[in-house]
């Protein structure tokens, strides 16, 4: 099947190559989870551990590979213990409602094919 955005001349890079990007933003086990646990509020590393129970090891690579997708921001609080907190910024807050539409997909998809075995 031919790609429906190209002429099937090896010029689809321009519709895919963004597609590509996205997904290695959001590989992974943990990615979408984090994006959702930080929806309403900014976060503490261990108020995120608890809410995702993830190794910490874990959770700080994937926080940083947010971070460095330009999906999560990691501030600094200038109080006694110094702090940090972890937030979407305003790209991250964008992927919000496109991990719900994904999770509804999945569900709406998933039902269907259990419906085919029984």
């Amino acid at each position: 099947m031919a790609c429906t955005k190209c002429s099937g001349h090896g010029d689809c890079n321009s519709f895919f190559v963004p597609l590509n990007d996205l997904m290695s933003v959001l590989n992974g086990k943990w990615k979408m989870r984090l994006i959702l646990c930080l929806t309403n509020e900014p976060k503490h590393f261990n108020e995120i551990w608890k809410c995702l129970g993830i190794s910490p090891r874990i959770l700080s690579k994937e926080l940083k590979e947010l971070e460095l997708s330009g999906i999560v921001q990691r501030t600094e609080i200038d109080d006694n213990l110094k702090s940090v907190v972890y937030s979407l910024n305003e790209a991250g807050k964008e992927l919000v409602p496109i991990i719900i539409q994904l999770q509804k997909w999945g569900t709406q998809h998933r039902e269907k094919i259990l419906r085919r075995f029984k």
